[in-house]
């Protein structure tokens, strides 16, 4: 029998990424999603791309990047049936500008990037199936994947229960365990406990009074779809020029994204699906000219940004307490007011596909108390209460948590 229960509210990449991971270690886990299916917020387009962004200079949002798609294309593989969902098709970033060109020459010159293949225009055209007027660097190992269908299969263990239809209001936490208050579809109250408390609920994780200190701000994006056409059906690659192109996936290709922060508008843009259609017409004239008139047809949804690119993954500490005595800045980590049996996973804007599992990996290390999968720097500025640490002026605390 599991010795842990635990809670994780939203239903999208992070919540059930971590859901499966804290079930494999045998603690039973309830998650509940607001909405009657799961993957219908950010995780919700018809496809994922799966590829890194690929830095010059080593930074922290590389290694995670890098670390991260190794992670998620080895649970891919794990998981039952995955070839009906996920396909290692590749993927080129074309070098479209002079700019873009001097980008892809410098990370062919790094020894880490050597799985990266540089492709001239004849090349490209015959990996991606498509005439191209440009090359640029193929990564043979990206791909895409069905996010809904991901996200079933994650939550397809016999110690995880799916709560639907839930909107929750608020938690209490006493010494024991946590206590969950949400409604249902037919509005009535119910309340749950639990020892462990994940939130994976995006932008709206700063609703919680415990969490007023955790910054993410939503940004919108926009993709477009179109269906195939006979000059897009041989697309057999993701492209990417400053948006990617898909491959028909169940008779769609998918064109984007937009980036918008501040936009709350939930219905198509005019101006974004010009913006996705153009950059289009940039990949491949051929496929813009065959689908004129364009028919709009698309997906908005907002991503979870946080103002460092990182996401937000590990255990909470108490704001107040630590406002009220705070640390010296050479502190001990284990002496800070932590939150126990809190954690988040969220703030992956355009990245979730690549950087949720190995966060819902790095929580269950630390529900576990195993060896973290992350180096401990890197595990540190995950930390959903850095940006807390770091306005008290403890950035060097908040560098060296683990």
């Amino acid at each position: 029998m599991p010795t842990k229960t635990a809670i994780v509210i939203g239903g999208g990449i992070a919540g059930c990424s971590t859901a499966y991971a804290l079930a494999k270690r045998g603690i039973a886990v309830i998650l509940l999603e607001q909405h009657s299916e799961l993957a219908q917020e950010a995780s919700g387009n018809p496809i994922a791309t799966l590829y890194p962004k690929l830095s010059i200079k080593p930074t922290a949002q590389s290694a995670l990047a890098l670390q991260g798609f190794a992670f998620t294309l080895n649970l891919l593989k794990q998981l039952p049936n995955h070839a009906a969902f996920f396909d290692a098709c590749g993927q080129i970033q074309l070098a479209y500008n002079a700019r873009e060109q001097l980008r892809q020459d410098a990370l062919l010159a790094q020894q880490e990037y050597a799985f990266l293949q540089a492709l001239d225009a004849k090349s490209a055209s015959e990996i991606t199936g498509i005439p191209l007027a440009i090359g640029g660097l193929f990564l043979p190992q990206a791909g895409w994947v069905k996010p809904k269908n991901l996200c079933q299969a994650l939550v397809n263990l016999p110690n995880i229960t799916k709560i639907s239809h839930t909107q929750v209001l608020g938690f209490e936490k006493n010494d024991v365990y946590f206590r969950i208050n949400y409604i249902n579809k037919k509005l009535q109250a119910y309340n749950l406990k639990s020892d462990i408390l994940i939130l994976c609920n995006a932008n709206a994780v700063q609703k919680f009074s415990l969490c007023t200190s955790v910054a993410s701000t939503p940004v919108r994006g926009q993709v477009n779809f179109f269906a195939p056409t006979p000059a897009s059906q041989p697309i057999k690659t993701i492209i990417c020029s400053t948006h990617y192109l898909s491959p028909a996936v169940d008779g769609l290709h998918s064109i984007g994204a937009t980036y918008a922060p501040d936009n709350l508008n939930p219905q198509l843009s005019e101006a974004d699906t010009l913006e996705n259609i153009q950059a289009l017409k940039q990949i491949s004239p051929a496929v813009f000219n065959s689908i004129q008139p364009y028919q709009e047809q698309g997906r908005v949804a907002w991503r979870s940004h946080t103002q460092d690119y990182m996401p937000l993954a590990g255990q909470l500490i108490d704001d107040k307490a630590l406002r009220a005595n705070p640390p010296r800045y050479n502190a001990n980590p284990v002496d800070l007011p932590w939150l126990s049996g809190l954690y988040i996973n969220a703030g992956h804007g355009s990245k979730g596909m690549i950087t949720a599992p190995i966060c819902g990996e790095l929580i269950a290390n630390l529900v576990a108390n195993e060896s973290l999968i992350l180096d401990a720097n890197l595990a540190s500025k995950l930390n959903p209460s850095r940006f807390l640490l770091k306005a008290l002026g403890l950035k060097q605390l908040a560098n060296s948590l683990y």
